[in-house]
């Protein structure tokens, strides 16, 4: 994993969550981005739960209330800690 963190991209579907955790990144569910169609933070963790166990891939979801977001790695290939830190101060510049 390199140390540089680069700008937020969204993925669309569970499979592509679950690939991006295979290259050894993780994702990042900002809760505003729930929707009223059913898209909310423990609908979209139940969806990429059942894709990752259905790839054979062993992940962890972390909730973090105080900013509203939950992240996603694969256990085989954690970040470290200053990695998710860095990557939630780019989801928190993008928001403001």
């Amino acid at each position: 994993m390199t140390g540089e963190i680069g700008p937020p991209h969204r993925v669309h579907t569970a499979q592509d969550v679950v690939g991006t955790l295979l290259r050894g990144n993780w994702a990042i569910f900002a809760h505003e981005w729930a929707d009223p169609d059913g898209l909310d933070p423990k609908h979209w963790r139940d969806v990429v739960e059942a894709a990752a166990e259905a790839a054979g891939v062993d992940v962890e979801f972390v909730v973090i209330p105080r900013r509203s977001l939950t992240v996603v790695f694969n256990r085989a290939l954690p970040p470290t800690f200053e990695q998710v830190r860095a990557s939630i101060e780019v989801i928190e510049h993008h928001r403001a």
